[in-house]
């Protein structure tokens, strides 16, 4: 839990909010860096920051079956937390059931502005669960008449962790994804073009916090694991804003399907940090 310190100005009835900074993180990375504060949180306050993020996702409402529930999003004890419960006896809707939703309820964080390009560092303890604890990137393919042929929707995982089943509980994923049409739900995705790689680390992810770091520049994109580069590759696709998320779904055709006795499970966020080189900032809106 990293705790932020007021600075009032003396003198001025300016009111300093909880997601100030008394002094600027510098960046991991060596290099003219200047911190982004708009896209950056250290989840110190009591709620989430309803000007930078979104409790839910606008786009997508969860992987069947379980069903992003703006209840298992929370910010407390300076932390961003996204549950994995049983699904609310109230959501049990034969509507739901049509849908594919059942059983279970996870829960999504969604950037409300989108940005291009810069350094970003998450400081992250996975679930135990067999649900999944993802730091993500995409485009939602806003205004609708992007939703044709030609446009591309692109997705850059930073990491997707399991803390079950135990084959896959020390796998760190990193995926690269570009398909031809909308992310959105119940959508046949054409032309989808996946990139990626796996580090198998000496620890459960679920057992621990670690900083998870992004390098993202028109050149290149790295992975970090606790400040150690895990993977590499030319950036040959993904050079649009995308958004920032963090979330949790079922994974049936992957880690398999949870149990409810290992439920409740929380995927924590400790802080996001975001860092831009000069010139940057432009592609962010």
């Amino acid at each position: 839990m990293r705790k932020l310190a007021w600075s009032p100005l003396m003198g001025l009835s300016v009111l300093v909010v909880s997601t100030a900074w008394a002094q600027a993180p510098v960046c991991p990375v060596a290099g003219d860096w200047q911190f982004v504060p708009e896209f950056s949180d250290e989840f110190n306050g009591k709620q989430l920051d309803d000007a930078k993020w979104w409790d839910f996702n606008p786009m997508w409402v969860g992987r069947r079956p379980g069903l992003y529930v703006r209840d298992n999003v929370a910010v407390k004890d300076g932390m961003l937390q996204i549950s994995a419960t049983k699904m609310p006896d109230h959501l049990e809707t034969v509507e739901n059931h049509v849908r594919g939703f059942h059983t279970f309820a996870t829960g999504a964080v969604k950037s409300k502005k989108r940005v291009k390009y810069g350094y970003f560092e998450a400081r992250c303890k996975a679930m135990p669960s067999h649900c999944s604890s993802a730091f993500w990137f995409y485009d939602p393919l806003d205004p609708p008449q992007k939703y044709q042929k030609g446009f591309y929707s692109e997705e850059i995982d930073v990491f997707e962790m399991f803390g079950k089943p135990d084959k896959l509980k020390h796998v760190y994923f990193m995926t690269l994804h570009r398909q031809e049409t909308p992310y959105v739900e119940a959508t046949v995705r054409l032309n989808n073009v996946v990139k990626g790689e796996k580090w198998l680390a000496p620890f459960s992810f679920c057992d621990d916090f670690h900083t998870f770091g992004f390098l993202w520049t028109s050149e290149v994109m790295k992975w970090y694991v606790d400040d150690v580069e895990r993977w590499s590759v030319p950036n040959e696709n993904h050079k649009t804003a995308l958004t920032v998320n963090f979330d949790s779904e079922t994974m049936p055709n992957w880690s398999g399907m949870p149990t409810l006795d290992e439920l409740p499970a929380t995927f924590y966020v400790d802080y996001l940090r975001c860092w831009q080189l000069p010139g940057m900032k432009e592609g962010t809106h």
